[in-house]
Formats: structure tokens, sequence, C-alpha cells
């Protein structure tokens, strides 16, 4: 690890992914967890390790040459030997991933040294950390520049792809014969525009093309098309943040509009078949206050509308989401703080297939977590290293499809060798549990 991972870091590049991250602990029982719905204090049940180790690789004539890759692990078994191997019956669950591997160079241009050239695969997105949701997420591959200077503000442009596979389908046969998934292609072209409109305060603006790649002329020759016909998608951001009460409050509005609009607050990629008139409109605001010395908050609220228009199915769904998540904490002395984490959340959408009557479904979800901190500065809410004791409670109520305590169905087999659905989980669960988390 070197000199600068494992010096102090500060919340603003711990949050964005730039650095290491660890989180683990014991529950007394297993959860659903819905930590992006109703907040994540006591609702995260995983152990997840996140290093990134970071060198400079050369420094010549100004200029400097870093290397930085990141290595995870998650795991939601808790068993005491877990490898990869995933022996058959052992029902572990475990993953690793090569996160990040990118070389950034700072210092090639004279007149602006701070701007940096990248390439390789990289993190490129921003988030709110009390529900850990991404609003802006281009990660991937890629090439980029950022810190750019342009006017009295800073620029960041960047083309990212991700690959995946995709269904095609015979000519011949329309859309019932499918071929074997096929490697297609995201590609992301991605800028933002970063200045300070007065003092104490920070905005941007940036706009994403989501282009998936079309592979026509390539699979024609062979007599394939791709299933589900696949459009352009638009992400705009407007960002104005500010100092308040000793912290900062940013206040986010998205417009998000093409077959990219069909993922929500966490659309990233396209998704296929969602027509070009879909869209998504987001108003995100989420901060940190102190309102004495002994006593600050965390907070976030999501608004969101939606069209989502699928056209194979012909199908139209408006949708209305509310999120709102609040997490109080009290200084009791220099290492110890009482935290109290409450969220809720609730959805509401019509669908309308072929023009029939629409269907109108509700969610209704909430939270509650207290927690015993131990850290090394109790009175600042970003402080890390943290040990936690908790106990929390959710409610899943009027939540259409849900189950609760499992995540899944409770399921016999009858007479005949049928499986029957015997129970589908509690709609209310009590739980409690100890966590350590770090980012360093």
């Amino acid at each position: 690890m070197s000199a600068q991972a494992s010096a102090a870091v500060t919340p603003d590049v711990a949050l964005k992914g730039d650095s290491s991250y660890f989180r683990s602990g014991v529950y007394s029982r297993h959860f659903n967890s819905n930590k992006g719905n109703v907040g994540r204090l006591g609702n995260e049940h995983d152990n997840y390790i996140e290093l990134s180790p970071s060198v400079t690789l050369a420094e010549v004539d100004g200029t400097d040459w870093r290397f930085t890759t990141t290595f995870a692990m998650q795991s939601q078994d808790n068993g005491a030997w877990q490898a990869t191997d995933k022996a058959a019956g052992s029902g572990e669950d475990i993953a690793f991933a090569n996160l990040q591997a990118f070389l950034r160079v700072s210092g090639l241009l004279d007149s602006d040294k701070g701007a940096a050239l990248w390439v390789g695969k990289k993190y490129v997105r921003v988030d709110s950390h009390v529900v850990d949701a991404y609003w802006r997420n281009v990660s991937g591959n890629g090439v980029g520049i950022e810190n750019l200077s342009l006017g009295s503000g800073k620029l960041r442009a960047n083309w990212t792809r991700r690959d995946d596979s995709l269904n095609f389908t015979t000519k011949a046969q329309g859309y019932t014969a499918v071929k074997d998934p096929s490697r297609t292609a995201t590609n992301m072209f991605d800028v933002e525009y970063g200045f300070a409109p007065f003092d104490s305060s920070w905005a941007s603006v940036g706009y994403t093309l989501v282009a998936p790649q079309r592979y026509a002329s390539e699979y024609s020759n062979y007599g394939y098309k791709v299933k589900e016909e696949v459009g352009n998608g638009h992400l705009f951001t407007a960002v104005l943040g500010e100092a308040l009460l000793g912290g900062w409050n940013n206040t986010v509005v998205r417009y998000v509009k093409g077959s990219t609009a069909g993922a929500g607050l966490w659309s990233h990629t396209y998704t296929g078949s969602k027509d070009s008139s879909s869209y998504n409109i987001d108003i995100i605001d989420f901060g940190a206050v102190n309102f004495t010395e002994n006593f600050n908050m965390l907070y976030h609220t999501w608004f969101n509308f939606s069209k989502v228009k699928n056209s194979l199915s012909n199908s139209e769904t408006h949708g209305r989401d509310f999120q709102l998540i609040v997490r109080p904490q009290y200084k009791l002395t220099k290492m110890t703080r009482l935290i109290l984490e409450a969220g809720m959340f609730t959805s509401s959408s019509d669908t309308t297939n072929f023009g029939d009557d629409s269907e109108t479904t509700n969610t209704q979800q909430q939270k509650l977590t207290l927690a015993y901190a131990i850290t090394p500065d109790a009175g600042n809410a970003w402080s890390r290293p943290e040990i936690r004791f908790f106990a929390t409670y959710k409610h899943f109520g009027h939540n259409e499809g849900r189950t609760g305590t499992y995540d899944h169905d409770y399921t016999v087999k009858n007479e005949a060798g049928t499986v029957e659905s015997l129970y589908t989980g509690r709609k209310t669960e009590v739980y409690f549990g100890a966590q350590a988390e770090a980012w360093f």
C-alpha cells in the first residue's frame, strides 16, 4: 500500500471510491437488505473489502505518472472458511472483482499543471453515502481528461465502454428463436463542468450520451438481428452545493431520457426495448450539518417522476417515488456517540398494457436503527474507523409481491410432488448486531 493510500483520507475523496474500504459484522438473523430505499445503517449484512493500492511510477519534468487499481471481495456468508472454489453443496457466496486499473498522468500542460489524462478501467461516479446510491455512474474501461481549467471552472470529459451480452434472433423466425447471447457494448460519452457560482458554494452541469453499439451489418450477414431494438439514452445533471450549518448541502436535478430511463435513480446503462419517449426526473437533496459541537446529522431526500414505455409489450408505466432518510448523531464522549437512523420509502405506479385499463401498484417501507458507536472523533459525522452496536426495526407495509425476512418463499411439496408456497416471509423485521466500517 502506498503512502497516499495509507494516509488519512477526507470524506470527499473516500466517498468517490478512490480509497480502500471495509465493512463486516455479525447479526442476530439474516435479513432482507433494502439500504437503497430506507438507509444503510444497520441494514447491511455482507462482508465487503476494497483495497486500492496506488503508486507513483515516474516523476519527470514536472509530470506525475500514477498507477491505481482496486480489488474487491464481497460475501454474505458467515462461515469460518470461504474460498473461490465453491465446493458442491457448500452454499458459499463469495465474489472477487478488479474494479479499477488505470494510469493517470498530470502536469503535461505547462499552463495547467493540475489537469490530468487517464486511460484504463476507472471509477467515474458520485453517490449519496447514506443510501449507497450512485446518481451518476459512467465507470468502465475508457479514456478521459479531468481537472482541466476552463474559464473560472474545471472540465472533465471521458469515453467509457461496457461490454455485456444481448440476445439475438433469426430474421426468418422473428422474435421466437433466440441465438445464444452474444457480446455487445455500451459506449458512454460523458462531460461535466464544475464551477463556484458564489462564495462557499460549488456547482456543475453535465451530459452523458449512452450509445449502444449496433451490429446490424456484422450479424445480418449471418441472418441474425438484435432481439430488442435499443436506442440511445441521454443523462442531464445539474448540481448546486453550498456550506450549511457548519456542514454542506447538495441539490441534484437529473433528467434521463430514452432507453436508459427505465433504471431510474441508478440508471447508467441501457435496458433494451425501452422507447425513446421514456424519461425519469429526479430531485435529490443530501448533506451533513452540525447543529452544535456535539450534535450533527446526515440526511438524504429523493423525489422521482417517471414514464417508462416498453415498445415490445406496448406497456406504459407512470411512476412517483419519495424517499427520506435522516441520521442524527449525538456525541457522548470523545470517542463514543449515539446514532439514530430513520428511513422511509414510498412508490406508486400506474401501468397500462395494450391500451387496457391501468393497474396501480403501491409500495411502502420504513426502517428505524439505534446504534452505539465507537470512533476516533465522535463529533465528526464522517469519522472512521467505527465500531457499532445496533438494533434495527423494519416494516414492509403494503409492499405487494415482496417477501420479508429471508427474501424468498417457504415452500413445501404436496402429495403430487408439486411445490406450493407455504409462507412468503414476514412484513416486519427486528434484529440486532455489531458492525465495523472503515475507509483508508
